[in-house]
């Protein structure tokens, strides 16, 4: 399975015009070559720098189980799914931090999330169901710091 953007590369830098205190704007994501057997997918973006505790910054449940996008600037009214965490861009206090978007293909029998459901309880939620999951990697650098 394949998570990519025409908005970024995998380790680089997200462009201003996606952050909170900016444009708000989410960036573009495709997914191709889902595992055979696919129920749904399930979107996560999350800030791994230690200062910001995991906070999520973005998390879609119920995505078709077919290769797909997310055009530039859907966060918050995506085309297919569910939004259990609008998108909220990066917004670090100061200096630069590490997001990782993390695209999870679920079997059919993967347990209905509540829309109670937080990002980070995902994996333990799913245990057992995941058929594959795809990473991207970007920072982004409060140009005010």
């Amino acid at each position: 399975m394949k998570l990519s953007s025409t908005d970024f590369d995998d380790g680089g830098q997200l462009d201003t015009r996606h952050g909170k205190k900016f444009d708000n704007v989410s960036p573009q994501l495709a997914w191709t070559d889902l595992p055979s057997g696919t129920g749904s997918l399930a979107l996560t973006m999350i800030d791994t720098d230690p200062v910001a505790r995991g906070y999520v910054h973005w998390f879609v449940d119920g995505i078709p189980a077919v290769d797909g996008q997310f055009d530039s600037g859907v966060g918050g009214a995506v085309p297919a799914g569910r939004e259990l965490t609008p998108y909220a861009g990066p917004f670090p206090p100061s200096g630069t931090h590490e997001y990782v978007f993390t695209l999870y293909a679920l079997d059919p029998s993967a347990p209905e999330l509540s829309a109670k459901t937080a990002a980070n309880e995902l994996p333990q939620v799913v245990s057992g169901h995941v058929l594959a999951t795809s990473e991207l990697k970007v920072s982004f650098t409060n140009p005010n710091s």
